[in-house]
């Protein structure tokens, strides 16, 4: 078990603290070392087992940064419409402008900064940026944004990118790409050795490297995180999403080997429900996975009593010896609550002579009032810094009609990105992005306006 332990009578203040009067059991300590302006810059834990009479000494070993060099990111959001690949880049959400990339049916599949600043862009299709020579089916491209824009073509196989297919580990310095193959599941890795000094370099045409020891059938991976030999791997599999931690070996000429640590778990195992959409592992070995759960959100038919559902969580992870523990959630939406119309039961009066009419929704979704602590549905970090984490949150909220008084149902789409203090683990600032449309979300219902959109009844239904 875990609990928070206090010091009691602690002693030799020189790195060494004593606990005593505990009941036997097995506990969890947690150690972390912070810089002088309150950075993390290390943390470390061990369990120890108590045993009634006797005494246990352990060590906790702390890897602190190298010379408080943190890994730091700039604002990157992307999204992708109408052939049409458009990303932001900036050092604050204040900043952002738009830089539009084109390319001939080319989809840019992710994006990733190095711990230079430099950006990596992923073509899964068949064309590269800006007119380049991608005219054959048998490539996918990788291209750095430094002004002169090298890239380089990757052997394309029959296989399916992870949802979420970039990792950048700056710890070892190494670009990860994930493919998995359909026929078997079975995840493929492409590792890039020091992308950040030898991009351009790199010979054209290297091919995944199939990984063995770990695959899920049936399974959709939707993203991984590695540090050094510690993967983490996020998939669904018959509706359900799990996370699996596990350790990585191997080369692209070797082929790369994953031995699952521990055991996965669901979504709903962890506290929360819906999908893993990223994992980021930070410097000081905390894990951090971003979780979102939308329902009817995109076209489905909407009825009376229905649920609907706009939200998602970040999770604070730790290893463990046994795999991963939460240790913290933040900003999920746990319960329902119900947005009516504002005159129900008007039978006498149906609206434009339609006799259904929908009386209220169950509603997983975050009241305006609380939109400043929770997410609607974390969709990505598009910014690391040292005290905190920025992430790219997508969802709506709904009001029902006013059959009286006919004024016209309405969602209203967020987009927003959503900074979380690493130091207290809060909410410390939501900025809503009018520029930006991360998802297109619509829904439909028995009343066909029930998505029309009224200026003058635009609030919220508690």
């Amino acid at each position: 078990m875990t609990k928070k332990l206090s010091t009691r009578r602690p002693r030799n203040w020189g790195g060494v603290i004593t606990f005593d009067e505990l009941e036997p059991t097995t506990y969890t300590v947690k150690a972390e070392a912070f810089d002088s302006d309150g950075i993390r810059i290390g943390s470390g834990s061990i369990e120890v087992k108590v045993v009634a009479g006797e005494t246990a000494e352990k060590t906790i070993l702390m890897i602190l940064t190298n010379g408080g060099e943190i890994y730091e990111t700039n604002y990157l959001l992307f999204y992708y419409n109408n052939n049409t690949n458009k990303y932001y880049y900036a050092d604050s959400t204040s900043e952002i402008n738009d830089q539009i990339i084109t390319g001939n049916n080319s989809v840019i599949a992710g994006y990733t900064e190095d711990k230079n600043g430099a950006v990596y862009q992923y073509f899964k299709s068949n064309n590269t940026a800006d007119g380049g020579d991608m005219t054959i089916s048998d490539y996918t491209s990788i291209q750095k944004t430094n002004g002169d824009q090298p890239h380089f073509k990757i052997t394309y196989q029959d296989d399916t990118p992870v949802i979420d297919p970039f990792y950048y580990d700056e710890t070892t310095d190494a670009l990860w790409i994930g493919h998995y193959a359909t026929t078997n599941n079975t995840l493929k890795f492409l590792k890039i050795e020091n992308p950040s000094t030898k991009f351009s370099s790199i010979q054209n045409y290297p091919t995944f490297a199939t990984s063995t020891g770990f695959s899920v059938s049936g399974a959709t991976y939707t993203a991984f995180a590695i540090q050094g030999s510690d993967i983490y791997i996020a998939y669904t599999n018959s509706g359900t999403s799990y996370l699996q931690r596990g350790t990585i070996t191997g080369s692209n000429d070797s082929g790369f080997s994953i031995t699952a640590k521990g055991t996965a778990q669901s979504t709903e195992q962890t506290g929360v429900a819906g999908t893993i959409n990223d994992i980021a592992i930070l410097y000081d070995g905390y894990v951090y996975v971003l979780v979102s759960d939308r329902e009817k959100l995109n076209g489905s038919a909407i009825n009376d009593g229905d649920t609907v559902k706009s939200r998602g969580a970040i999770l604070k992870i730790s290893g463990t010896d046994s795999g991963f523990e939460v240790e913290d959630i933040l900003g999920w939406t746990n319960s329902a609550r119900a947005i009516k119309s504002k005159k129900l039961n008007d039978e006498n009066n149906p609206y434009n002579g339609v006799s259904e009419q929908i009386d209220s929704i169950n509603a997983y979704i975050p009241a305006l009032s609380e939109s400043s602590k929770k997410f609607y549905g974390a969709e990505r970090f598009v910014a690391i810094k040292p005290k905190e984490l920025a992430i790219a949150d997508c969802g709506a909220n709904i009001i029902l009609p006013d059959y009286k008084n006919k004024k016209n149902g309405n969602m209203f789409q967020h987009d927003r990105v959503v900074t979380v203090n690493l130091y207290d683990f809060a909410i410390s600032n939501v900025t809503e992005l009018n520029n930006l449309d991360f998802k297109s979300l619509s829904i439909s219902g028995v009343i066909s306006y029930i998505t029309g959109f009224s200026s003058s009844y635009s609030s919220d239904e508690e």
